[in-house]
């Protein structure tokens, strides 16, 4: 059965996929998200979505792009995170629902439901308002059995893009704060480690794609620290020499986990 699925990014779309066909529903996708700022974001979102209907071969309908309909929407309570949330989620599905019957479909949905930062209450709240005899929402937790897992790996193999950030230009400030407020408190923990002047040398590989052991940080300090310094320089890859590796403890190619900080190892 043919299903009206708004579609708020690809990562969530990625979470989701999987769980529609299994409940025997064939996905149409509807792509209007008008607080996704700035529009370079919108459009590179887009495109992900593009390329996963693609691979999929789903029907993906494009609304106008005008973000005044989200700030309009929110004008009143821009400065109260939740209703702005709220209230959001409530323009896009209240679109959702128009367009999901003027194309005469009996079920509507969105992927809104894979998302960690969106409540499924008020989603369901929201839905349940607009349906209509001819129209209903179908409720699916997408989140479940490893869902966001999946989805994850999904967008690994295809290289979706995978944003840091909720969409709207509000979100986008809390998270450039929250990044600010992360990377200052991993410079201090990691002075507290190493001292103040030691650390601020190393610190310079924070967050890097790639660090090399012991290219760019010396064995030593991997081992000094039993590991720690790379909880808090946080790099996405990490390309190890086989024998400091054994020294470690690590024996092969596999992700691990330091603290709060997961990585990958590459031996070579």
């Amino acid at each position: 059965m043919r299903v009206f699925l708004h579609v708020c990014c690809a990562p969530d779309l990625a979470v989701s996929y999987e769980k529609l066909i299994a409940n025997g529903l064939d996905p149409v996708l509807y792509f209007y998200n008008p607080n996704i700022y700035p529009t370079d974001e919108y459009v590179k979102r887009l495109n992900e979505v593009k390329k996963l209907s693609e691979i999929w071969q789903l029907e993906l309908i494009e609304e106008n792009y005008d973000p005044n309909d989200f700030l309009d929407k929110i004008e009143a309570v821009k400065n109260e995170k939740s209703k702005r949330c709220y209230e959001c989620m409530k323009l896009r599905l209240e679109k959702t629902k128009i367009e999901a019957k003027k194309r005469n479909f009996e079920i509507f949905s969105t992927t809104l439901l894979s998302s960690p930062r969106k409540s499924h209450y008020d989603i369901q709240s929201i839905a349940k308002k607009l349906e209509e005899n001819d129209l209903t929402f179908k409720y699916i937790n997408f989140r479940s059995n490893n869902g966001i897992k999946i989805g994850a790996n999904i967008c690994k193999t295809y290289n979706i893009y995978r944003q840091k950030y909720c969409g709207c230009s509000f979100s986008l400030n809390e998270s450039q704060k929250y990044e600010e407020i992360s990377k200052e408190n991993n410079l201090k923990n990691l002075s507290n480690l190493l001292g103040e002047s030691t650390a601020k040398i190393w610190f310079k590989f924070y967050k890097t794609d790639l660090l090399r052991i012991p290219e760019d940080i010396p064995a030593y300090l991997i081992e000094k620290t039993d590991l720690k310094i790379l909880q808090y320089l946080k790099p996405q890859i990490v390309l190890i020499k086989k024998d400091i590796a054994k020294d470690i403890g690590i024996l092969n190619n596999s992700r691990f986990k330091v603290g709060r900080w997961k990585g990958k190892a590459i031996i070579w």
